[in-house]
């Protein structure tokens, strides 16, 4: 394989237009939208990416065709092309689509129609599987470029994939800038993404290395629209506290703790051993899972970019960053505080923000009794509720998926993640007993995935009777046939 040397990488790349003056590669603070025409194409035509024609002109308003538009993006992004493939009555662009469909951009060669008008839409979704992020991202760039919904000519691709080139991911990938958003989250802004390894939390944690021993509770998350900046999420900050924190054991810098508190609105019970808290876009709050580029994809509508100061329309947002491993307090009239856990995944689901906490197992919130939700993290502003007597979900059938996989299904749509972490039992008329737990984020309406645990599997031709682990659910009769 053959790596297409990234002109656009190096720092030092000038680009000289007719007199006027040098040209720098930015840095990836932030998308650029007004760069010139004449820049972006000359800074292609610098690293071979496009080449004039006969008559020495660029013909930048030319249409391309999707074969020309694979070319340029393959050549640009630093994609790789097979320099030894020597296919049969080989076309002048087969080598470059043999490319993009070993980088992921294209299923197959089959069907590919190289001299059709290439759109914005496929281009947004080539640049973004070649950029390894979202589609969300690139049409956002687009749209400022005023290039998005419309077919492409030379110079709308050159204007993009200048800019796209800022976006590759590098492992030599510096912070430009750090600051702490509230008390549990940095935003910290690089030269380039990093790579999808050094995105992973084990990695990240020995990349970041705070003082005062805070970690990261969760892999940093590109934000959507941005070109490199991160959202962080760390263990909760000490008040007045300046950290220093050294990068990959090259950079140092220092910043100071946020003693800003996550601001929401309602505390409510929602089972007889969970409660959740809740939060409104409209308040100036949201999660980052509506405005990280993994996310955008799954998000619809509910997906938004913020601007470079976290504004959203001009309003301010303060933003709720992963809640894995999060606690609260809960206080009962009568003075007993409870340390309640977050229940994973279920801080943004259905398009709403609403975190859940639950109590340690066996407990359960007494009818009639008033309790009180705190934490050194968050503040709400209605923090009490009085708990009910809230009748548990009912388990209407289990059917099987495969050996180790089942879809459990309840009488009612629960109209949220109330199965998350929870557990059901399936005694077998062979007398044995397997456990399965939910699959987190699979919930369609009233059905849930179960995975079985401890590689057990169903056996042929038994018959397993459910029962729900604990009191979260009730089943009654509810067999299970595996044939």
């Amino acid at each position: 394989m053959k790596k297409i040397q990234q002109k656009a990488a190096i720092a030092a790349l000038t680009v000289l237009i007719g007199g006027g003056a040098l040209l720098p590669v930015q840095s990836a603070k932030a998308a650029s939208f007004d760069q010139p025409l004449e820049q972006a194409i000359q800074q292609l035509v610098s690293q071979k990416v496009l080449q004039g024609y006969e008559d020495g002109t660029m013909r930048a308003e030319k249409k391309i065709t999707n074969a020309e538009l694979i070319k340029m993006i393959v050549l640009a992004l630093d994609l790789e092309t097979a320099s030894d493939s020597k296919p049969a009555n080989p076309k002048w662009y087969t080598p470059y689509v043999d490319a993009a469909v070993a980088a992921g951009l294209l299923e197959s060669a089959q069907g590919f129609q190289p001299n059709q008008p290439a759109s914005s839409a496929d281009a947004a979704q080539y640049i973004a599987k070649a950029l390894q992020r979202d589609a969300k991202s690139v049409q956002y760039w687009m749209s400022g470029m005023k290039i998005d919904g419309k077919q492409l000519n030379r110079g709308d691709a050159a204007k993009l994939l200048v800019l796209s080139e800022q976006a590759i991911r590098s492992s030599n990938a510096e912070i430009v800038s750090i600051k702490a958003l509230n008390k549990i989250t940095f935003e910290v802004t690089f030269t380039a993404p990093l790579t999808i390894a050094d995105e992973t939390t084990e990695q990240a944690n020995a990349n970041f290395a705070f003082s005062d021993g805070i970690k990261l509770v969760n892999q940093p998350r590109l934000k959507t629209g941005a070109i490199a900046t991160y959202i962080i999420p760390v263990q909760t900050m000490k008040p007045g506290t300046t950290y220093s924190l050294n990068y990959k054991g090259k950079q140092d810098f220092t910043v100071t703790a946020s003693d800003e508190r996550i601001q929401l609105q309602n505390a409510r019970q929602v089972t007889s051993d969970t409660f959740e808290v809740e939060s409104f876009r409209t308040d100036g709050v949201i999660d980052y899972g509506y405005l990280i580029s993994a996310y955008a994809g799954g998000r619809g509508a509910d997906a938004v970019v913020l601007d470079d100061n976290n504004k959203l329309n001009g309003q301010q947002m303060q933003i709720i960053s992963s809640l894995a491993t999060r606690q609260a307090v809960l206080t009962s009239e009568t003075g007993e505080q409870t340390t309640v856990n977050y229940v994973g995944f279920t801080q943004s689901t259905d398009g709403k923000q609403e975190p859940k906490f639950r109590l340690p197992a066996g407990k359960t919130l007494q009818p009639g009794v008033k309790y009180t939700v705190t934490s050194d993290w968050f503040a709400v502003k209605n923090s009490t509720f009085t708990a009910q007597s809230i009748a548990p979900l009912e388990i209407g059938a289990v059917d099987k998926v495969k050996d180790t996989t089942l879809n459990v299904t309840l009488t009612a749509d629960p109209g949220d993640e109330l199965f998350a972490y929870r557990s059901i039992a399936l005694k077998g008329s062979d007398g044995t007993t397997l456990t399965a737990q939910y699959k987190v984020q699979t919930r369609k309406g009233a059905v849930g995935v179960f995975e079985l645990q401890n590689n057990s599997k169903l056996e042929a031709g038994v018959q397993y009777e459910v029962a729900p682990v604990g009191s979260w659910a009730t089943a009654n009769n509810v067999k299970l046939n595996s044939n």
